[in-house]
């Protein structure tokens, strides 16, 4: 893990006996369970950033018509398209 820190927190006595539970049968410390938690969590608050950048890019500059028809024909082309996979 490099560099780490000690802390202290409080659980609710319910979580706490199903973390006991789950990692005692992956095999894995309460420091490893805890760090995958808050890795899990960083990713997520990452990718809703993400989210909410695309969705502002879009309403600053929005698809146009003719946009949005090209790519409406492609994909039907795609979809018509048979090719014998066997």
């Amino acid at each position: 893990m490099g560099n780490s820190v000690k802390i202290a927190i409080s659980i609710p006595d319910r979580d706490y006996k199903d973390l006991e539970e789950i990692r005692k049968k992956e095999g894995l410390s309460r420091s490893a369970v805890i760090d995958e938690a808050i890795q899990y969590w960083l990713k997520s608050k990452q990718k809703r950033q993400m989210i909410r950048q695309y969705e502002e890019g879009y309403k600053k500059i929005p698809e146009n018509i003719s946009d949005l028809k090209v790519f409406q024909k492609e994909q039907l082309q795609v979809l018509d398209f048979k090719e014998d996979w066997l």
